[in-house]
């Protein structure tokens, strides 16, 4: 079989792709040249006063019938033709409808006068679409060959070994041509075939090669981020050791292990755990979006939203009640369906909003949770707090990578910036959205507040 895909195309689905594309861009073409074959006919026999012979007349639309046929045919089989290399793929589909519409077209020259013919351009165009398909030796092949043949056909016309179908009323005052003018006008044109078919092939071919090399650079950075994204997994995870440690030295002595400590020192001691916790915490998150982008992972459970909101609030009671924030959990639900993701990703993003609350709210505030499904399939969260908010126009830019509040930073909480990012890219890998809003609907001037809305897709199963 012929060998028409370049090795580097093998597994390149772009390529493969564009292909496709192209052949039915060919197709629709086709569909439009018979239209204008027939208006050629018709509009130019009954209001362009040409005169065709009855035997142009049936061959010029018995070509027309003949291209529209095997337009259809090939319409209808492309879809069942693979993109395999080694087998009849798309790639030989492309060669078959040039091969095709060239045998074609040299019909419709011989009928329309050769070299007087209106229509022997087109060959122009039909190698330079061919260009941007096959390989530069099939399309040089196909190129010289119809070179020959019209330069054959145009001289047997000159010494009266074909006969001439000249369309009458195309051209006044017909001359015949002197063997100089053939000869400069099949020199012409096989001159401005070839030189097209150069041009288009090799801006195509670099094309595919920009293509290629542009994948080759994608993959490279892909395994230097899979590389670097290992190497974060393993620094920073040797970091929790040490800190671990320290949290287990400042127990013994907060819990009086080591001897009895002033007042004064045990709150500078839990002030410290409490920092710690929050090392950790910032260690947890970066490795969790580590996981992410390298493994991808995303195991799939039947989840009841209510237990999980049920466990997050448990986790949280201690830290609201030092700001002694009421904690409220409301559901609205008709139809109590549970959702299928990854449970402990969608914990750390449900933990990282109601944490942000916390973090951000004011004394004696509120936080309201509500639990709503406005559509059959989805489930919507939304987290209400009465906090310090967030300036408008950083309602969006929070979720970007180590992003901060300004009005969180001049109020010096303590974070990183990676807490919204880690949740918008856990749920919408849940198929799921989020949206920020500021004010929420119970803040007020002072503290407008935040609601964060997350919504899921739900399954039919209940709680």
């Amino acid at each position: 079989m012929l060998k028409l895909v370049p090795e580097w195309a093998h597994h390149y689905d772009e390529f493969w792709a564009a292909i496709r594309k192209r052949n039915l861009w060919f197709i629709h073409l086709r569909y439009i040249f018979f239209i204008i074959l027939l208006l050629f006919v018709f509009v130019g026999e009954y209001f362009l006063d040409f005169r065709f012979t009855d035997l142009q007349f049936r061959a010029i639309l018995l070509t027309a019938s003949y291209i529209l046929i095997y337009n259809v045919i090939i319409h209808a089989s492309r879809k069942h033709v693979g993109c395999e290399p080694g087998k009849f793929n798309c790639m030989y589909l492309s060669l078959i409808q040039t091969v095709l519409d060239i045998s074609a077209l040299f019909v419709l020259i011989y009928y329309t006068g050769i070299i007087e013919s209106p229509l022997y351009m087109l060959f122009i165009f039909q190698t330079v679409i061919g260009s941007m398909i096959l390989p530069g030796v099939v399309v040089y092949t196909i190129t010289t060959t119809t070179c020959i043949v019209f330069i054959a056909m145009v001289f047997l016309q000159h010494f009266d070994y074909l006969p001439s179908h000249l369309i009458i009323g195309l051209t006044p005052n017909m001359m015949e041509h002197t063997f100089t003018y053939d000869i400069l006008v099949v020199t012409i044109f096989s001159f401005i075939m070839l030189c097209s078919v150069y041009l288009a092939n090799t801006i195509s071919r670099r094309l595919y090669k920009r293509e290629q090399q542009l994948r080759d650079y994608i993959i490279k950075i892909d395994e230097a981020e899979i590389t670097k994204q290992r190497y974060i997994m393993g620094v920073v995870h040797e970091i929790k050791s040490p800190i671990n440690a320290v949290q287990s030295i400042l127990d013994l002595v907060i819990n009086k292990y080591l001897g009895p400590v002033t007042p004064e020192i045990e709150e500078k001691l839990k002030r410290a755990k409490s920092r710690s916790e929050e090392s950790l915490q910032l260690i947890n998150n970066v490795l969790h979006i580590s996981k992410l982008k390298l493994l991808e992972v995303s195991k799939k459970e039947e989840i009841a939203l209510t237990k999980v909101m049920h466990t997050l609030l448990d986790k949280n009671y201690e830290t609201a009640s030092i700001k002694n924030i009421t904690i409220k959990l409301s559901d609205k639900r008709k139809r109590k369906k549970i959702i299928s993701a990854d449970k402990t990703l969608l914990e750390l993003a449900f933990s990282n909003i109601i944490g942000n609350s916390v973090k951000y709210g004011r004394q004696d505030g509120t936080i309201l949770i509500e639990l709503n499904d406005p559509l059959p399939d989805s489930v919507q969260i939304s987290v209400h707090d009465d906090g310090i908010g967030i300036p408008t126009l950083e309602v969006t830019t929070v979720f970007e990578e180590f992003y901060r509040a300004s009005n969180a930073k001049k109020k010096s909480f303590e974070g990183s910036g990676l807490g919204l990012s880690l949740v918008k890219e856990i749920i919408e890998k849940q198929k799921g959205s989020i949206e920020l809003r500021s004010p929420s609907k119970f803040g007020s001037e002072q503290f407008p507040g935040t609601t964060v809305t997350i919504t899921l897709p739900t399954i039919e199963l209940r709680e």
